[in-house]
């Protein structure tokens, strides 16, 4: 009588997590004919601690995953946790695994659980094991008509294990929901999770109750952001694909709306890609002016070397403190690193310029602004000294009529390349071309 209050009390506690070696829960979870349930955490995350404190803890809870699971608990950033967190591509917090014995993941869930969504995930998940309906079985049933909002959550989850778009199947799902459901846990975790249409009721429930959803993740600023960041980039790079102006203009305009802070630069930057391809020369010339002189020449040299040495100095801090490793397996990174890190900022930007002056002096004829691309040119080379970057600026001076000058700096380009020993095939041809 004793033993059996003192297992109901156990179980009143919420569930209990196995401490253990992940084979030996495994090997439980096969003797016990069990899926495994896993919560994976950092010491860090908010809403993991209210997992703990809050969902984990509930009486139901425990009954229902003391009973149906083996339950297992794992720091993403220590030990065996960093590679369980690899194995299944876990990127946020918390995240809710359900895997069987064989280790094959059977539903994720990324973001904060409370007590009633966590039973109904459960229940799917057992559902779903004892139906065992895979994914055909349920796109033969959404053929056939079936548009419940239970329905389409499972087809959702099951898709999501498959990395299959789920963007009309969210936006299908949201529109059978009732005005009550729209700020749900729920609803909100399945719109973060899965990516929505740009144009659809999905989008405006997310913008409607942004803050609800932030709450849900740990860095659920950035998550929801990079949210909206993916599903209107979608729509940018398909517009690109197609040249299509009118949904080129949909996702300008949904950047603005989701992402203010950031849309004014990422918008004029795709301009430049956009007009380039539909190769409208006056509207690409214009774009490059507004974007570079306004995000990249802006910013000075010494500010960007300041930037960089910043960044560098705090990654070489984990090699220092022995966080990372620098003489065994990630003795090659640690040496690139050092070789590399201290002008990432620099690269990039440099890049930058020169794809702008490759793109001027193959499309604009226009003299004025190909003397305006010099200046981008020089800016690069400031930056970065690379064979292309001299490359660029050569060919340049050439459609300005300077051949001296172009021949100058393609001798540089060559010299350049031959220093670092680069192939120089592509300069000594320039060069005998010019003379």
């Amino acid at each position: 009588m004793v033993s059996l209050l003192a297992s109901t009390q156990v179980f009143s506690q919420g569930i209990i997590f196995r401490q253990d070696d992940w084979q030996n829960v495994l090997m439980q979870a096969k003797a016990q004919k069990k899926l495994i349930f896993v919560d994976i955490y950092t010491t860090w995350c908010g809403p993991c601690k209210e997992m703990d404190k809050k969902t984990f803890t509930e009486s139901s809870v425990g009954d229902k995953f003391n009973a149906r699971f083996i339950n297992y608990k794992v720091d993403a950033e220590k030990g065996f946790g960093i590679n369980l967190a690899k194995r299944y591509n876990v990127t946020s917090y918390p995240t809710c695994l359900f895997v069987d014995a064989t280790e094959n993941l059977m539903y994720k869930q990324e973001g904060l659980l409370r007590a009633p969504d966590l039973l109904k995930e459960a229940d799917m998940v057992l559902n779903n094991q004892a139906n065992a309906k895979p994914r055909w079985a349920l796109e033969k049933l959404y053929n056939e008509g079936r548009r419940d909002s239970e329905f389409l959550s499972e087809f959702i989850a099951v898709n999501s294990l498959y990395t299959i778009d789920n963007t009309n199947l969210v936006e299908e799902y949201v529109k059978s929901l009732t005005p009550i459901q729209y700020s749900s846990d729920k609803t909100l975790r399945i719109i973060v999770n899965n990516g929505f249409k740009i144009d659809g009721k999905a989008f405006e429930l997310l913008l409607k109750f942004r803050e609800k959803a932030e709450s849900l993740f740990e860095g659920g600023v950035e998550k929801v952001n990079r949210a909206f960041s993916q599903s209107i980039n979608e729509v940018f790079d398909v517009a690109l694909k197609t040249k299509n102006q009118a949904m080129f203009d949909k996702a300008l305009a949904a950047n603005l709306k989701a992402l203010p802070n950031t849309a004014d630069r990422v918008n004029d930057k795709n301009k430049l890609a956009f007009y380039l391809a539909m190769k409208d020369v006056n509207k690409f010339s214009e774009a490059a002016e507004q974007y570079l002189d306004q995000y990249v020449m802006f910013v000075q040299v010494e500010s960007i070397r300041k930037q960089d040495l910043w960044e560098y100095e705090k990654i070489m801090q984990n090699y220092k403190l022995g966080i990372r490793d620098s003489v065994g397996a990630g003795a090659a990174l640690y040496q690139n690193l050092k070789k590399n890190a201290k002008y990432t900022m620099a690269r990039l930007t440099a890049n930058e310029l020169n794809e702008v002056v490759k793109a001027f002096y193959d499309q604009v004829d226009d003299k004025a602004k190909l003397k305006k691309a010099v200046e981008w040119a020089k800016r690069s080379l400031e930056l970065v000294e690379t064979p292309d970057s001299y490359h660029s600026y050569a060919q340049l001076m050439l459609k300005l009529g300077d051949k001296q000058m172009a021949l100058d700096i393609e001798q540089k380009a060559y010299d350049v390349a031959l220093r670092e020993k680069l192939d120089t095939q592509k300069f000594t041809a320039a060069l005998e071309k010019m003379r």
